[in-house]
């Protein structure tokens, strides 16, 4: 029996898609070749029997073969001009924007930014970063402002111009930094932000560092990387959202083989990879409040929860107060009691414990301050509907692989 051709005309890829599609390829015995713009001529001659592709909006060479081929092909990203007239398999930023957003909220940001360009947003109809913030601020009465790189009005808001041979505008990133911190500090209050991608966040991240902007008290930060690993090596480690890159490459040589085998598919047909790691680490693992009084006793919880005999008394002790003072404070600030927030540092680092390590639950009782058993259940329960062992179980269980 012939093999199947199949070429991967991209502008760019992840290597986490490149392995998906490899395992694919390697089950359907495929013969698979990369093509660019810099080797489009070759694959004229080549004649596929599919085509995965992956195409940026200002790559003109791809766009017009794309639109040219009249073979099975299925996309992992929408292209310019036929959004509407290929299958596509693509990550649903919508979700990871719910995400982060959500993640901001519970730690009492009440104002979001984002940070991306519009053209991306463009390439994955339906399913965008900021459509998913958008719908949780809408829920949670948070402001949310869109800053988008790739757009004249973005640049004039911020006092800058920006010059037509501009892509996407990540390139001149540097120059716009400055101007944004001045903006999100000009709001007077902390500030959320959600980074499309990883190396601006981390230019970012060094630029409020020269600006003496403290992370995540000022400015809180997360961004979508290909690997988790990018958090750990900025100068303040960042929060990540990771997707499974890899299962969406799989997905898509399926949806290509199933087609390539005679299934007639809609030339709308989406399908949309929710899977992701959310990895929380100190650029927003943090309440945040405008309240500096707020703010103290809020570090003050983070650096002691975990010792067992911590309580909401000893945060009255530390700042000279009656309990109810502090009560009050926190009610005004967090729109939550003092017991409230322990239990959620708690737990919160009960749950990085159980899904990280293999520690006992009588270990992590006791690393995260509980005062038993019994305390520790009925936390989890109220954070997360289940007992210990059971998250532990489901978390685990979650296949990491195909």
């Amino acid at each position: 029996m012939k093999r199947k051709k199949v070429a991967i005309v991209s502008s760019f890829f992840r290597h986490g898609q490149w392995r998906g599609i490899m395992r694919c390829g390697q089950k359907a015995d495929w013969i698979c070749q990369r093509f660019t713009a810099d080797n489009l001529d070759r694959l004229k001659d080549w004649e596929p029997d599919g085509i995965l592709f992956q195409i940026d909006e200002y790559d003109e060479p791809l766009l017009e073969y794309i639109h040219s081929c009249d073979i099975s092909r299925v996309g992992l990203r929408a292209a310019r001009g036929i959004e509407d007239q290929t299958p596509l398999v693509l990550p649903d930023l919508a979700e990871f924007g719910r995400q982060v957003a959500r993640h901001f909220a519970a730690n009492n940001y009440r104002r979001l930014c984002y940070l991306g360009p519009a053209s991306d947003e463009m390439s994955n109809l339906g399913a965008t970063h900021f459509q998913g913030m958008q719908e949780v601020a809408e829920e949670q009465g948070i402001e949310l402002e869109g800053v988008f790189l790739d757009q004249r009005g973005t640049w004039r808001k911020l006092g800058l111009e920006r010059r037509q041979e501009l892509t996407t505008g990540w390139e001149r990133f540097w120059e716009l930094g400055p101007s944004l911190i001045e903006r999100l500090l000009g709001y007077g209050e902390p500030v959320g932000l959600f980074s499309a991608f990883a190396e601006p966040a981390m230019e970012f991240i060094e630029m409020l560092a020269e600006h003496t902007v403290e992370v995540p008290e000022q400015i809180g930060m997360v961004a979508q990387t290909e690997d988790g690993l990018t958090g750990t090596v900025t100068k303040v480690p960042l929060s990540c959202i990771v997707p499974d890159y890899e299962r969406q490459g799989y997905q898509a040589g399926n949806l290509l083989g199933r087609a390539m085998d005679g299934e007639k598919l809609a030339a709308n047909h989406r399908e949309y990879m929710s899977e992701h790691q959310f990895i929380v680490r100190e650029s927003s693992d943090r309440m945040v409040s405008s309240n500096p009084e707020a703010g103290v006793m809020i570090d003050y919880i983070r650096r002691n929860f975990q010792r067992r005999d911590f309580s909401p008394d000893a945060v009255a002790d530390m700042m000279g107060c009656s309990l109810r003072s502090v009560q009050i404070c926190f009610q005004k600030s967090f729109q939550r009691g003092v017991a409230d927030i322990i239990r959620h540092y708690r737990t919160q680092h009960a749950s990085k414990l159980l899904t990280g390590t293999d520690l006992r639950l009588q270990e992590i009782i006791s690393k995260c301050g509980f005062s038993g058993p019994h305390q520790f259940e009925r936390a989890m329960k109220k954070v997360y509907g289940m007992n210990p062992s059971a998250y532990r179980l489901v978390a685990k269980s979650q296949p990491k692989k195909f």
